[in-house]
């Protein structure tokens, strides 16, 4: 996975490696297309019941965890509104791989599902905080083609066709011109499909429904804009921004993680070996050095703090709500240490990759069991701070001269680890788009 970001974020910088030109108003107006990828996380909510166990028992999961890359294909329509102000209209088609695990531990079954090719259509707001920079936010509607769930259940395999997901996505991103007609887009999506049922045909055994997949995405793509024929001069309402990048700075920010950790409680654990997704928002605290050499490029140095609660549940109940027993756990405080290397579109507008030293907070994971007398709750497995490292790649663009905005992806591997008591060994890893307003004294 580190290689394939890597990959990702040589690519991103290769491609800004180009001969910048002054923009023109028409850069932003007019049609697109565009290609590219990217990679994604599922946090799935299940619901799954056994008709003749308990009248019905019913076990929910806020959290089946899956990932995968995807290949993106994309073309739009965009036009520039008085000052600053660009809106559009797109479609892209995702090709996606995104195998989710699934499992359900009333049943005692473990299968997988995937998340078909997706297609979205939406529209776009956006504000030039510089004439080669644009930062937006996308919605729309969400459409991913049939899935197939398959499953475990006493040694048969069962399959299930879900059928087609619909929903809405709503994103945020930026994408900056690099010349000739060509722009660089990276873009933070968060898709919400409504749930689905899966009737695996077992008679009173094993009906599996409420499917709900959340799909969160970090995509890029390098797009060519045709323009609108016309000869506009850039919008001069936007002073060019000529300051050094070289110098201390503070920020604060804010966004959103996911994390996922594979749980394994030993050979005979049987559903209860499987991956996990907690997710969270978070804010951040930040401080840094840059320096400025060989006037486009900047190299620097940074530390980061996220206080964050990326929280999981696991609850099993009977069909009149009643809980038999319940498991809540969670990620906390993220801290980061690194550095980063851009390349100057602009004079204003930087194009970087980033990497370092993560630490990560696992709280503590807590068990209640509600059917004994009196009920029992402890602990599953203690909390722990946890070590790794992150890549990552973004875009930075000054609004003044002090004062700059910053849009980046970054991806974490954390260590693996054997937690007590129970005992379990997990192996996680965190993803999160992160936005952050930064001030140069």
């Amino acid at each position: 996975m580190i290689r394939n970001l890597a990959s990702l974020a040589l690519v991103a910088a290769g491609t800004s490696i180009a001969a910048a030109v002054p923009a023109a108003a028409n850069d932003w107006a007019g049609p697109y297309i565009g290609i590219g990828g990217g990679y994604g996380m599922t946090n799935t909510r299940t619901n799954a019941f056994i008709t003749d166990f308990l009248d019905e028992a019913v076990t929910s999961k806020s959290g089946q965890a899956g990932n995968g890359g995807f290949l993106t294909l994309s073309a739009g329509y965009d036009h520039a509104l008085f000052g600053p102000l660009v809106v559009g209209v797109f479609v892209d088609y995702d090709f996606s791989n995104i195998d989710t695990g699934f499992s359900s531990l009333l049943a005692a079954e473990t299968g997988h599902f995937k998340v078909g090719d997706q297609l979205s259509v939406g529209g776009r707001v956006g504000y030039l905080v510089a004439p080669t920079t644009l930062f937006f936010s996308t919605f729309g509607y969400a459409h991913s083609d049939p899935s197939d769930m398959t499953i475990n259940y006493n040694g048969s395999k069962l399959r299930a066709d879900l059928g087609s997901f619909n929903g809405y996505f709503l994103g945020s991103g930026v994408e900056t011109l690099i010349g000739n007609g060509f722009s660089l887009k990276a873009e933070y999506r968060y898709t919400s499909m409504q749930a689905e049922n899966a009737d695996f045909g077992f008679g009173p055994i094993a009906v599996t429904n409420g499917v709900k997949p959340q799909i969160q995405t970090i995509r890029m793509s390098l797009n060519y804009r045709f323009g609108d024929g016309k000869k506009d001069v850039v919008d001069n309402s936007i002073p060019p921004i000529t300051s050094s990048w070289t110098g201390p700075y503070i920020g604060v920010g804010t966004g959103y993680s996911v994390a996922q950790k594979r749980e394994d409680f030993g050979p005979n654990a049987g559903p209860f070996n499987n991956p996990v997704s907690n997710d969270g928002g978070f804010i951040s605290a930040s401080v840094g050095y840059d320096y400025q050499f060989r006037q486009r490029f900047v190299a620097g140095a940074f530390a980061d703090a996220d206080f964050s609660n990326l929280h999981y549940s696991d609850t099993n109940s009977a069909d009149d709500g009643t809980e038999f027993w319940s498991s809540r756990g969670g990620f906390k405080n993220i801290l980061m240490v690194g550095g980063r290397l851009g390349y100057l579109t602009a004079p204003d507008t930087l194009l970087f990759v980033s990497g370092g030293y993560a630490n990560a907070g696992l709280g503590e994971t807590l068990l209640t069991v509600n059917i004994s007398d009196p009920p029992v709750s402890g602990v599953l497995y203690d909390a722990k701070r946890l070590s790794g490292a992150f890549i990552g790649a973004g875009i930075e663009t000054k609004i003044w001269d002090s004062l700059s905005l910053k849009a980046e992806y970054r991806y974490i591997d954390l260590e693996s680890a054997t937690l007590e008591p129970f005992p379990a060994h997990i192996d996680p890893d965190i993803q999160m788009g992160r936005l952050s307003l930064n001030w140069r004294p």
